[in-house]
Parts: structure tokens; C-alpha cells; sequence
């Protein structure tokens, strides 16, 4: 293939705005749509990426005449599909772009229709990313150029390009709430898809933005709440990934008044937006989620694990175990088992021992004697776990809270102290604890 070039004349010509060296020393036998430089940029293209004079007036003459002049190169594309429209608002050009739509307008001036669809098939043209002018104005933040564009063609949604963003979802994703807000305002059925499966609202919620979460639930509404990603994740799921600090609470409530049906969508792991509030210690997450949805606490994961042994396998389990205790809606959870047979206190003593979850031990309505599928109770977890590294964890966390006739470790019920279930280490080791500390009750 022959690489094209343009002669050093007519390319500082064009990316002076120079349109006299056009109009009368121009000596090429090449029409201009011939002219183009490695990568297929005519001289308007090149125009719009290189003048810089700043005076509207030169900008808005130089398009205007060498457009008189070779009326293709309205619409002519360069090696990435690409027609000036595109490069213009890539550049925040709001003024040449003005231009561009008024050529395109001109030749039906006497038919506004077709004057007017004249414009749309050119706003609607797209590069080989399949992006609009649109997306190219909204990604580079050019809020003039936006609006010029969304007024010429409102009915058109923007459907999504090769990367799976659609204007809509570039502007939220990227916290640019004024140009969100035109185009949820101003564009009749806007498309909100962006890659990966999410929309726009799984990226306001990831902004914490409440304004455009309200616009959007306003605007959108419908099922929207609803549609997950592609790990099953809907804009419910993320709220408990922001930090406290920077959330305003109310958007929460947003979402579930919405539609509170989205508390019990679970993603492909089976969780819930409460699993993951409960797991990440968002505990005013988990409150307003529970206030609004109570039974939503009963779901469990693909492991059969609820909220309760999320908090106790969590990141903050010192955090969440006094909520969860001190709520009603959780109390029947303290005893469900997973599909391993492990209640929560199963988890709490695999090893994830804290001063906090030793509530969970005492609490009165914990069966401290149920056993799993591996028939093993919680004890004899705690013991065999290998994760406890030093004897006084035993004592403060363990043991010193079984000094009841029938459940200190010595009296359990022997038919389940066999040899197969490798349990003669926790007896030795309760016999060691004794001798080496016989004043220390257990």
C-alpha cells in the first residue's frame, strides 16, 4: 500500500488557517479531498488538531470556505474513521462544530427535514471504536460541544462503542455531573450501558454521587436497580464497598425505595448486598438494609453462609458482632448451618478469634454443642484448627468460658472422641493447659 504524504506547503497552510495559499497559490493538480497526510487526515482534519490562533472568527472562515471549496470533506473519514465532526469535539471546537452542522444543513436549506436529517447522519457517523461524536465531546469533558450535539439529534440513545461505553455511562464513570445531568435532561431515551455488564448507576454509585443516582433512578427508573453485571453484581451490591466517610446514606435508601425487591438478588457467588456490607463491617449498610427488607437476613451464598458468618469471617468482626447481636432480625441466625454443617460459632473459632466476637461465644442463645458435618462442634474447630498460636488464647477466649457441668471439654459426650476424627490432641492439650495452670478453672 503507498503511504500518502502532503507537501510541506499546504500542511503549514492548513494548520496556519492560511486559506489564501488555498485560494490563490495553490498550484497542486490534486482536488484537496486527494490531499492527506500518513494517516489519511485531509487539511480540514488537519486544521482542527493544529491551529491554535484562538480567534473564532479565522477558525469559523477557514472551514467555512475550504468546505465551499471541497464540500466531501465534511463527511471524508482518515485512517480511524474519523470525520472532522469527530475531531472537533474531541477538541472542545464548539464553535467550528457549529459550522460543521450549519454545511451540513446548507444544501437543504429550502427542506429543514432533510436539512435536519442531514445532520443526524452525520452525528450518528462513528470511527473504528465505534465511538460518536458524542462520546468523543463527553470523554474529553466539553460540556458546549455537548450540548450543540445533543440538541441537533435528542431521539438518538447512543448505543455503546467497541470498548461497551455509551456517552451517558463515560460521563458519570468519569464524575462529570454537569454533562451526566444534560444528557439525562436533554436526550429523550439515553442508553446507559458500559462495559463489563454495569450501567450508569453501578458508576454513580462507585462515585458516591447522590445527585446523579436520584437523576438517573428519576430519569431511567424502571428495572434499572436490577440489571447486574457480569459477576451478578447490581449498583445494591457496591454500596457497601464506599467508605463511610465519603457516603451519603440517603442514596441507600434511594435505591431500595426504588425498587427493595434488588435486597434479594444475590451475584454468582450467591451473596447479597447485606452478605458483602456484613463481610466489608459496613454496619450502617447492613442497618438500613435490614430496616427496609427484614427477612432479607435469611438468604445464604452458594455455601450456605448468611450474614452472620460473613461478619465473622469479615474484615471487621469487632465492628459488626455488636450489631448483629443486639438486632432481633439476626437472632435467627446464630445456629444456622452452612452446607458443611458449620454454624457461626464454627467460623468464629476456624481461628478468626477477637475481643468483639467473644460476644458471640456467650450469648445465650448460641448452641455452643452443635456439630458439623465432620462431627466436630465448635470446640473441638477452635483445637484442631491450627491457627491458635499461644496457650492464653485458649484460656481467655476458649476455655474459660466453659466452667459449666456437661460442657467443659473432658465431659463432652464420648462417643464422639474416636480415633478416626483425630480429637486425642485437643484431650492431651486440655490435660497439659490443667497441669501447667491447675489453679485455672476451665
Amino acid at each position: 500500500m503507498t503511504t500518502t504524504f502532503m507537501h510541506r506547503n499546504v500542511y503549514n497552510a492548513a494548520a496556519k488557517g492560511d486559506i489564501s495559499y488555498f485560494n490563490n497559490d495553490y498550484r497542486f493538480s490534486w482536488p484537496l479531498e486527494a490531499l492527506l497526510t500518513p494517516n489519511k487526515n485531509t487539511v480540514l482534519h488537519l486544521f482542527i488538531k493544529t491551529f491554535e490562533n484562538g480567534i473564532e472568527s479565522t477558525e469559523n472562515n477557514f472551514v467555512r470556505d475550504i468546505l465551499n471549496m471541497c464540500p466531501s470533506l465534511l463527511c471524508q473519514v482518515n485512517v480511524k474513521d474519523e470525520t472532522p465532526l469527530h475531531v472537533a469535539a474531541r477538541y472542545g471546537r464548539a464553535n467550528i462544530v457549529e459550522v460543521l452542522i450549519e454545511h451540513a444543513k446548507y444544501p437543504h436549506y429550502q427542506d429543514l427535514e432533510r436539512g435536519a436529517e442531514a445532520v443526524r447522519k452525520m452525528l450518528r457517523m462513528v470511527n473504528k471504536e465505534k465511538d460518536t461524536a458524542l462520546h468523543e465531546a463527553v470523554r474529553y469533558n466539553h460540556l458546549k460541544v455537548t450540548k450543540l450535539l445533543i440538541k441537533e439529534d435528542p431521539d438518538f440513545p447512543y448505543t455503546v462503542n467497541d470498548a461497551g461505553e455509551t456517552p451517558l455511562y463515560i460521563a458519570v464513570e468519569r464524575n462529570y455531573t454537569e454533562l451526566a445531568m444534560e444528557i439525562l435532561h436533554k436526550c429523550k431515551s439515553p442508553a446507559y450501558d458500559g462495559p463489563l455488564g454495569r450501567t450508569a448507576l453501578h458508576a454513580a454509585i462507585l462515585n458516591t454521587n447522590r445527585e446523579l443516582i436520584k437523576a438517573i433512578l428519576e430519569k431511567i427508573g424502571g428495572d434499572i436497580t436490577k440489571k447486574a453485571d457480569q459477576e451478578g453484581l447490581t449498583p445494591l451490591h457496591l454500596t457497601p464497598l464506599q467508605l463511610d466517610a465519603y457516603r451519603d446514606s440517603g442514596w441507600l435508601e434511594l435505591l431500595l425505595e426504588h425498587d427493595s425487591q434488588v435486597a434479594y438478588m444475590k451475584d454468582k457467588e450467591g451473596r447479597t448486598a447485606l452478605h458483602i456490607a456484613a463481610h466489608l463491617g459496613d454496619v450502617e449498610a447492613m442497618e438500613t438494609i435490614i430496616r427496609m427488607c427484614p427477612d432479607c437476613c435469611e438468604l445464604v451464598d452458594n455455601r450456605g453462609w448468611n450474614a452472620l458468618h460473613f461478619a465473622v469471617e469479615g474484615d471487621w468482626p469487632d465492628y459488626v458482632m455488636e450489631a448483629i447481636l443486639n438486632n432481633l432480625s439476626f437472632s435467627k441466625l446464630l445456629n444456622e448451618k452452612d452446607f458443611e454443617g458449620n454454624t457461626p460459632l464454627h467460623h468464629q473459632y476456624s481461628g478468626n478469634f477477637t475481643y468483639r466476637t467473644k460476644d458471640l461465644m456467650n450469648h445465650p442463645g448460641v448452641d455452643k454443642m452443635a456439630f458439623n458435618k465432620s462431627n466436630h462442634n465448635a470446640y473441638q474447630v477452635a483445637i484442631t484448627s491450627g491457627k491458635l498460636s499461644a496457650e492464653e488464647d485458649i484460656y481467655l477466649v476458649l476455655w474459660a468460658e466453659l466452667d459449666r457441668p456437661g460442657h467443659g471439654p473432658i465431659s463432652m459426650q464420648h462417643d464422639r472422641f474416636k480415633p478416626d476424627l483425630g480429637l486425642q490432641p485437643m484431650i492431651e492439650i486440655s490435660l497439659l493447659l490443667s497441669a501447667l495452670s491447675p489453679d485455672r478453672r476451665f
